[in-house]
């Protein structure tokens, strides 16, 4: 009989017992649908030679409803919008209208329709993107595509407050001080004695610590403390809520069953959107939204959490189709049946409510990314080679990319990034037997698996936060002396130099308007030492401006005035 390695994050909201407790066999993979709904690509990339990071060079923009809905939510929002339009250097934020209800076919008409019709460069098409409203107003098929070569996020609230405390939270968190020293990465488990937690913990935390750990000694992993928390004995919400207050910003992950219809069935459309998808201790009680309030959880940092609809829930799973297949085939006893149960009927998509409450909390953290659908033990375990393998790495490149003070945009792109792997490799798989050659079943049916699993991740909050890293500052040798801007374009020593004749009027350079001062990153000397190497020309712009602490298109800007006319052109003499 084949071993069950097939597992399931979800469990009864009532009495903590897993749904598919014993698991099911890998090779059910192979009973998946046919050709799954397409996802389709960019129809043309942004400029790759740009910063990722850099506002300025990708733009900010919005996605909202349609109809007052929208108009109403652009006002709620228009702090934030007014922030990110003077961060990309007051260009205008472009503002984008979505119907309600479209599928990934929908979606892709949308993009090449009213986002990118493809007549003019995307130089000011925005790459970060930030969708304002529930799943049931801009559906998740458009924050799918969009990802496909953007940086989407989305903010859902039940009410106003929610969408004003938000923004509030995370316009004060920028205008913070850097923070003192590296952010922390913790690691929650809840080790409730079901496979499908201890399978998460044995290929995906355990493996994923170890990784952490040899960066962080090699210095390639830049979190300050690296802290792996839940007791096996008597996992308890407590002990959460313990792990998470830390004052320090730093990244949460967690790893627990994702809170599923009770036994009996939903009492309410209400009761399943305040609970569905709300951590599980197993039978030692549930964490949801109610239990939050404004307690400081994971207050301006990152939470990643992996767990069935911790992030939210669709009008209609992804894996409906194969679990039908599966029960109609009478294969694997009532377990198809008993998560068919648990899938989405008839309802209007939502965000869940533990991560919203999470988002509007004061005290609670800037960010959270996790799983819209069953969340399955594929997405870090593959078994297309023909025998597991753990993939943590997948996952350990976001927490990476968050602690090193990434926009959380750029860093949920790692994770999107596998998904176009698996998706490509899928489809060469599907195109091969098209083109007569033989049908591999069983490798097909683990990489649709794999695909659908990294295809169900969301992100939530506004993608162009990022946790408050000092930048590090490389040090100049003192010989030889570093290239200025001034002595190469003759605008005078960046130093007091010596004493030197007076040039002949006709090189006099030509006497430049008075300016207002233009606001600094840094020191007047530092800047065109950093002037200097881009004239130079022997080092490419964005390894200046990482090395100077300054963003890309920023840099390129004060430079460009400096060349007209030296210090003056900046307002200092």
């Amino acid at each position: 009989m084949p071993a069950k390695d097939l597992h399931l994050l979800l469990s009864h909201d009532d009495d903590g017992s897993a749904f598919l407790e014993g698991g099911l066999p890998a090779d059910a993979a192979a009973e998946h649908e046919e050709r799954p709904e397409a996802r389709p690509g960019p129809t043309h990339l942004w400029d790759e030679g740009d910063d990722p990071d850099d506002i300025v060079a990708q733009r900010w923009g919005v996605i909202v409803p349609e109809g007052p809905t929208g108009d109403r939510l652009l006002e709620l929002a228009r702090p934030l919008l007014e922030a990110r339009r003077a961060a990309q250097g007051g260009h205008e934020i472009k503002v984008f209208r979505a119907p309600s209800r479209l599928d990934m076919a929908g979606a892709a008409r949308w993009r090449k329709d009213v986002f990118d019709r493809g007549a003019d460069l995307a130089v000011d098409l925005p790459r970060y993107q930030l969708i304002l409203g529930d799943l049931d107003q801009v559906p998740f098929a458009i924050q799918q595509v969009q990802q496909s070569d953007g940086f989407v996020g989305r903010i859902a609230f039940p009410d106003e407050r929610g969408y004003e405390a938000y923004i509030h939270k995370i316009l004060a968190a920028e205008r913070a001080a850097a923070l003192p020293s590296p952010p922390h990465a913790t690691f929650y488990t809840v080790h409730d004695g079901t496979a499908a937690t201890a399978a998460t913990y044995r290929a995906l935390v355990r493996p994923g610590l170890d990784l952490v750990r040899r960066r962080i000694e090699a210095g390639q992993f830049p979190a300050s403390t690296l802290e792996e928390r839940g007791r096996i004995d008597a996992p308890s919400p407590d002990e959460l809520f313990e792990a998470a207050s830390r004052p320090d910003p730093g990244v949460l992950f967690s790893v627990s069953h994702g809170a599923g219809a009770p036994r009996e069935g939903w009492k309410s459309f209400a009761e399943q959107r305040a609970r569905q998808g709300a951590m599980r201790f197993g039978r030692e009680g549930t964490f949801a939204a109610s239990d939050l309030g404004e307690r400081p959880f994971a207050p301006g940092g990152v939470w990643f959490m992996v767990a069935c609809y911790g992030g939210g829930t669709p009008d209609r799973s992804a894996y409906r189709h194969w679990l039908e297949r599966l029960q109609k085939l009478g294969h694997y006893g009532g377990e198809a049946e008993e998560v068919l149960k648990a899938l989405p009927r008839n309802a209007p998509p939502f965000i869940a409510s533990l991560p919203r409450t999470a988002l509007a909390n004061p005290n609670g953290p800037l960010a959270f990314l996790g799983h819209v659908d069953l969340a399955w033990t594929y997405s870090f375990e593959e078994r297309d080679a023909g025998t597991p393998i753990a993939r943590p790495a997948r996952f350990m490149s976001v927490v990476r990319s968050l602690v090193r003070g990434d926009r959380v945009g750029l860093a949920f792109r790692e994770l999107v990034r596998f998904f176009e792997q698996a998706n490509t490799e899928l489809t060469s798989l599907y195109d091969h037997e098209a083109s007569g050659g033989r049908r591999d079943e069983v490798r097909l049916g683990h990489l649709w698996m794999l695909r659908q699993d990294l295809s169900g991740y969301i992100l939530l909050g506004d993608p162009a936060v990022r946790l408050r890293v000092p930048k590090a500052q490389k040090t100049t040798p003192a010989e030889p002396p570093a290239p200025t801007a001034a002595n190469i374009l003759g605008f005078g020593q960046a130093q007091a130099p010596a004493p030197a004749p007076a040039p002949a009027p006709a090189q006099t350079p030509a006497p430049i308007a008075q300016v207002e001062p233009v606001a600094l990153p840094m020191e007047l000397e530092r800047l065109e030492e950093a002037f200097g190497h881009m004239l130079v020309g022997e080092r490419g712009h964005k390894e200046i401006a990482k090395e100077y602490g300054i963003e890309l298109g920023e840099l390129r800007k004060l430079f460009d005035r400096y060349k007209k006319g030296g210090r003056g052109s900046l307002g200092h003499t």
